[in-house]
């Protein structure tokens, strides 16, 4: 928005710099970019009266001028333009006066050896316009010697402001001085909108007639008859220029005007090419055509809004007239339109034709729905004045439903609070009512009620009250002082934190953790070779999947995991250990939702650890994927896990090899050796161990509090026994038993060696246990434990048929 600063003061009595009312603007939200500064070569130009005119010796076409410079110094200027007369006022570029845009500087020269210094000057050497045609005459009145932007009151300084988009109040001269007046506390001079009338009235001559009231909730129309089309006077054509507007004609001119200075869009159409005297504003039809202003054809549809005649369409409403209705030389009659027009339907028409104009810039933004007669007053008026137009009496104004102010409530004390200020009710009311809004008592003491004017499209909600309290403060003003509060993260939920411990546990083993899709392929299912009622063939099918083979939501994490670990062994990483803590989706019957729960999938294949000279490999086995599983119950602080057989395999593991994994009597879970069919079905040609738990159960059982157990003080005493038992014992049940005897200085029991081989028998196995023996009070002897180690040897040896290896 390029807003010349003589035609901001004309509205409001500012004594401030350009630079120091940019600083007043900045602060209070109209961001200044920069100041333009215009005319700047203008400054060694003067007013200057010819006093006479004589025949170039040397040249038929040139002229000696002899001129008045003021303070009694006259010059001799050689000259060829055709209206030089003696008596005539006129611009004179002096000595180094810098002109047109590339800033040639006038010096002293010889022309057909006469000496001229000086230059007088026609409109375009001033680059006021493109007429070229003779000197730029001057009022006979004025004084020589005075400098010619002053006279001519030129425009040379203009605030260049960024507005953001909310503010389509600020889209004009008027916006922008209601502003300043407030920040100073100047009174706001609005422009004569009053133009005189003549008989016969617009009531006969026209008519509108609106179809949309949604589309446009207002429109008004005044009739100008008898105009003559000219260029402007060079006020407004400067005006216009600073603006960055270009003058074409005094009719055309003065709509663009009003434009700038009060930021309402307005229209002028050809009143006789209006056909019927008729204006009817109404939705286009599908796929209308239409001929803008530009001379394009546009396509449109029914959502945008069009102002016809009683024969054809003359306008795209809110966005560029007509090329059938335009203002032409030989126009004598215009009827001017200022109207509302619902900024959604604007923008999109604009966005959707790629046309963007002055007008549907501010249409978007929101316009000031009471100020539009007022603005066909003040162009009536500027077109008698300047086209010697006969303004019709009255104006038709289609306003059904005037504008209701909404009642907008306000806290002092949190508008106080917010802006860091003390801020007193009479401060907050004051700054409101300076703004034009009308404010009344609201319900307590502590609180106001305002009312904004229709032309703040922008103010809604408490907050944004709060925000022209800022503005009238100045941003700058208001303090900056760090926050005071609890820095400082919430715990994490309890669930949350256990699978964090439980990642690092399995990290800690040298795992990789994959995070897999939670979509599957749906023949996922019977890759696994799943029973026809197992739950996890209750599936989700998703409505838009990414493709066939991630249809579905997954029930189980083991095939992503498979995939994961078959897409490594291709790849020639021969050594997997992968992991995945994840939802899996279980559909219910009934429920619209299917049911979530986080499970723990671990795949290993390949070496345990890699391959050493003092070690030599370790393929992965049952032992362990078991250990993992121990591993983690011991990471989180879980006591009781066992592995038992009892039962029926899964199907995808292995009868000879597997599992289930227990905790104090309830199953979480399998492990095992990956079934050779289910193996192949996911590409595995080599051994694959897995293990599937209930992770959320799991979670659930882990202690929340940490039990301190205090450093022993005393050593020590440790027991070793090795019993023969028969191959198929599980080796759990007797540590089981062990763990379980009652003995108050039995500290742990362990299966430190199990041995298979001669002299054993075939069928048998040999089993170490390591008893360990403490007393917190002193250091036991051999005598002390002795008895209760016997006593636990003999019970395993009775229960199990054990018998003590030699």
């Amino acid at each position: 928005m390029l807003v010349p600063l003589k035609w901001l003061r004309e509205m409001v009595d500012c004594d401030l710099t350009a630079q120091e009312l940019s600083d007043l603007l900045t602060n209070s939200g109209l961001e200044v970019d920069g100041v333009i500064e215009r005319h700047s070569g203008l400054n060694k130009v003067i007013t200057a009266k010819l006093v006479e005119v004589a025949p170039h010796p040397n040249a038929d076409r040139l002229r000696l001028a002899t001129v008045d410079c003021g303070g009694g110094r006259q010059e001799t200027v050689v000259c060829g333009a055709p209206n030089l007369t003696v008596g005539m006022i006129t611009p004179l570029a002096q000595l180094g006066a810098k002109l047109g845009e590339d800033g040639q500087e006038v010096s002293k020269v010889k022309i057909r050896g006469v000496e001229s210094c000086g230059m007088l000057c026609s409109e375009r050497d001033l680059g006021l316009s493109d007429d070229h045609s003779g000197l730029m005459v001057l009022d006979p009145g004025l004084e020589p010697g005075r400098e010619l932007a002053e006279v001519l009151e030129l425009e040379t300084q203009v605030l260049e402001i960024s507005i953001t988009p909310n503010r389509g109040d600020a889209l004009s001269i008027l916006g922008v001085a209601r502003d300043v007046a407030a920040l100073v506390g100047a009174e706001l001079k609005l422009p004569p909108c009053e133009p005189s009338e003549q008989q016969p009235g617009i009531e006969g001559q026209a008519q509108i007639e609106v179809l949309d009231a949604k589309a446009c909730p207002r429109y008004t129309a005044r009739l100008v008859k008898g105009i003559k089309i000219g260029p402007s006077p060079l006020w407004m054509r400067d005006r216009l220029m600073a603006c960055g507007i270009r003058p074409i004609s005094n009719v055309v001119d003065v709509t663009n005007y009003i434009l700038m200075e009060l930021g309402q869009p307005l229209h002028a159409f050809n009143f006789s090419e209006v056909g019927g005297a008729k204006i009817v504003v109404r939705m286009a039809y599908e796929g209308e055509k239409f001929v803008t202003l530009d001379g394009q054809e546009r396509t449109l549809n029914a959502q945008d809004l069009m102002i016809c005649d009683a024969e054809k369409a003359v306008g795209l409403a809110g966005v560029m007239g007509g090329l059938n209705s335009e203002v032409t030389d030989d126009t004598t009659e215009v009827l001017i339109e200022s109207a509302f027009f619902d900024p959604l339907t604007i923008r999109r028409t604009s966005k959707r034709l790629g046309l963007s104009t002055e007008a549907s810039y501010r249409f978007e933004r929101g316009i000031d729905l009471e100020g539009c007669a007022r603005a066909n007053g003040r162009a009536a008026m500027l077109m008698d004045q300047l086209a010697g137009g006969k303004v019709a009496a009255g104006i038709i104004d289609v306003y059904p439903t005037p504008y209701q102010a909404p009642r907008i409530p306000l806290s002092i004390s949190r508008t106080a609070r917010y802006l860091g200020l003390p801020l007193s009710k009479e401060q907050v009311v004051g700054q409101l009512e300076r703004l034009g809004l009308i404010v009344s008592d609201g319900p307590d003491e502590d609180s106001i009620v305002a009312e904004p004017p229709a032309l703040r499209t922008d103010l809604e909600r408490p907050v944004d009250l709060t925000e022209e309290v800022a503005r009238m403060v100045g941003f700058n003003n208001i303090p900056s002082r760090l926050p005071q509060a609890e820095i400082g993260a919430p715990a994490r939920p309890w669930p949350q934190r256990v699978r964090a411990l439980a990642r690092d546990a399995m990290a800690a083993q040298g795992l990789d953790e994959a995070i897999n899709y939670s979509f599957e392929h749906p023949k996922a299912a019977d890759r696994l070779a799943l029973e026809p009622g197992d739950y996890r063939r209750r599936t989700v099918k998703l409505l838009n999947p990414l493709s066939e083979e991630q249809s579905e939501l997954r029930s189980s994490l083991l095939p992503g995991l498979l995939a994961s670990a078959a897409r490594n062994l291709a790849h020639r990483v021969l050594d997997v250990g992968l992991f995945e803590i994840g939802r899996v989706f279980v559909a219910q019957e009934g429920q619209p939702l299917p049911e979530e729960s986080f499970r723990l999938g671990v795949v290993l294949s390949g070496l345990m650890a890699p391959a050493s000279w003092w070690a030599g490999e370790q393929p992965v086995g049952l032992s362990h994927v078991k250990g993992v599983a121990q591993y983690l119950a011991e990471a989180l602080d879980l006591t009781g896990m066992a592995f038992e057989t009892g039962g029926e395999a899964p199907p995808y593991l292995d009868p000879a090899e597997w599992c289930q994994i227990t905790l104090n009597g309830e199953v979480l879970g399998e492990l095992g050796r990956l079934d050779n069919r289910v193996a192949k079905g996911f590409d595995l040609d080599r051994p694959v161990y897995v293990l599937d738990a209930h992770f959320d159960r799991l979670a659930d059982l882990v202690p929340r509090e940490k039990v301190y157990t205090r450093l022993p003080r005393y050593p020590e005493l440790v027991r070793d026994v090795a019993l023969v038992v028969a191959e198929a014992l599980p080796a759990g049940e007797m540590l089981a038993q062990a763990r379980a005897f009652s003995d108050p200085w039995l500290q742990s029991v362990e299966i430190f060696d199990v041995y298979r081989g001669k002299p054993l028998d075939k069928g048998q196995k040999s089993l170490g246990l390591r008893f360990t023996y403490r007393a917190e009070d002193r250091t036991l002897t051999e005598e002390e434990v002795t008895p209760g180690y016997q006593a636990l040897v003999d019970e395993l040896m009775k229960s199990f048929g054990a018998t003590l290896r030699a």
